[in-house]
């Protein structure tokens, strides 16, 4: 694999990183604001583990491509 495509990798990882924060944090000021639950908002407590699960999978995706780009 080139270290182009790998960089590209990671890019996307990490760009999908973001996005996923950042949905995440507008999740938490709505609850905040309607005085709601997250599990409510998510669609059951199911959910909020998967929306976590997400979250981790990509920081691990992410640190993983970002450790590949600087091996041989």
């Amino acid at each position: 694999m080139s270290r182009l495509s790998k960089i590209f990798l990671f890019a996307v990882s990490l760009l999908t990183l973001l996005i996923s924060l950042k949905l995440f944090w507008n999740m938490g000021v709505y609850v905040d604001e309607a005085g709601t639950s997250p599990d409510k908002v998510c669609g059951g407590e199911f959910w909020l583990y998967m929306d976590w699960l997400r979250l981790l999978l990509l920081i691990g995706a992410s640190a993983l491509t970002f450790r590949n780009i600087f091996e041989k």
